[in-house]
């Protein structure tokens, strides 16, 4: 994949993250356990847990068994990759929504809003606030009535929509590691994405559009617009949203699929199919490649289309002193931020090793993600025992 001097394009919800960990994934009831590793919309608890199940209820019984105060900090896996990226000096712009509280301070994080935090960091937004009348939420017409009344959706990359709260996404672990999520889709901005058009203008300027876990709708035009101008597509499969329809849709038109083990064995039941080689089956031309992530023992599996046999890269240290949310967004960075540098998807997997590596060491995202000085620090510590020609490519790449 040659250099891009375009921006990267990540898309995907904004959230304010709280993190709640408690002593034991076993101590709960069983309806939390059956979702283990996924996102929930507060809106669908009662569907998912039971009738007898809200919102309160559920939160009530994790508050109980919380054994550290809650900790926030800003989330989303979009803008923690565009934010990644330009840590390491790469461009990306960021495709999201945010409530009219997008540039509020929030509790434990850099200080400031994060609309100015990101665009301090170098992230390219353009904005557009946007109204929907409360009778027009959960409406067919909702599409129609934004597409009439803002024009300029298809040029702008971020919405702000009055009277909605930025997503709040709940991030719930044990002291294992193990882990689940809660999104807000009732008082949440990102609801909206159900309805928006993808901006495809902002689509059209971009390089590589890197596309994760929100509104199924919003993600499968982001995919099948990116796919059709020929921009390199990288697919997050991430939980939230994904259906074996919308996997079915979105597998043949993405050049990499990323996403731990339970994500992309979604794909293979999707498919009905037993092993990863027989994605390459379903189309004769994407996907390229599919991307296995451990985020627990440091390590990333590569298959291609026409590498034959899995590639490994790692393991990489981990010293496991802060928090596990977030390392595969970090493994994302290194991918993406590799990518458009023009290295190859290998290199990316160790370079996103190491940004999951500093992210596995603090209590927050962004807050372990490098800059181009401490990453290329810390790769060299870490491959210069392992290959020389590697750590001069990446060197080299990100000087």
């Amino acid at each position: 994949m040659s250099k891009m001097k375009k921006p990267l394009l990540a898309v995907g919800t904004v959230g304010k993250d709280e993190h709640i960990k408690i002593d034991s994934m076993s101590k709960l009831p069983e309806p939390f356990r059956r979702h283990l590793r996924r996102t929930v919309p507060l809106s669908r608890i009662s569907e998912l847990y039971g009738a007898e199940w809200t919102p309160k209820k559920a939160f009530d019984i994790l508050l109980s068994r919380s054994v550290i105060p809650l900790h926030y900090s800003y989330g989303g896996r979009a803008p923690h990759v565009a934010y990644g990226v330009s840590l390491l000096g790469g461009r990306a712009a960021l495709v999201t929504s945010f409530g009219d509280d997008y540039d509020e301070p929030y509790p434990g994080f850099f200080g400031g809003g994060y609309f100015s935090h990101l665009a301090r960091s170098g992230v390219e937004m353009s904005t557009l606030e946007i109204s929907l009348p409360l009778d027009k939420w959960n409406y067919e017409g909702a599409s129609r009535y934004l597409q009439e009344n803002y024009k300029e959706l298809l040029k702008s990359s971020i919405v702000v929509v009055k009277g909605k709260k930025t997503s709040t996404i709940t991030c719930v672990k044990d002291l294992d590691g193990v882990d689940f999520y809660y999104l807000d889709d009732i008082n949440g901005a990102a609801t909206i994405e159900r309805w928006r058009p993808i901006p495809t203008d902002v689509v059209r300027e971009s390089g590589i559009v890197f596309v994760t876990s929100s509104e199924r709708e919003f993600m499968q035009q982001a995919v099948d617009q990116a796919n059709m101008l020929g921009k390199t597509v990288v697919v997050d499969i991430a939980s939230y949203g994904v259906t074996p329809e919308y996997l079915r849709h979105i597998t043949p038109r993405s050049n990499v699929l990323l996403g731990n083990e339970a994500e992309i064995q979604q794909v293979l039941d999707a498919y009905e199919i037993k092993s990863i080689e027989d994605v390459f089956e379903v189309q004769d031309e994407l996907p390229t490649y599919v991307v296995v992530e451990d985020k627990f023992n440091g390590i990333v599996d590569i298959y291609s289309r026409k590498g034959g046999s899995k590639r490994r890269i790692g393991p990489v240290k981990i010293r496991k002193t802060g928090n596990s949310i977030g390392v595969c967004d970090a493994i994302g960075v290194g991918i993406v931020a590799s990518l458009q540098k023009g290295l190859s998807l290998d290199d990316g997997a160790a370079a996103g090793l190491i940004e999951g590596a500093s992210v596995w060491e603090v209590e927050g995202v962004q807050e372990g993600l490098l800059r181009r000085e401490d990453f290329i620090r810390h790769f060299e510590g870490e491959f210069s025992g392992v290959s020389a020609e590697l750590v001069e490519r990446v060197r080299k790449g990100f000087g």
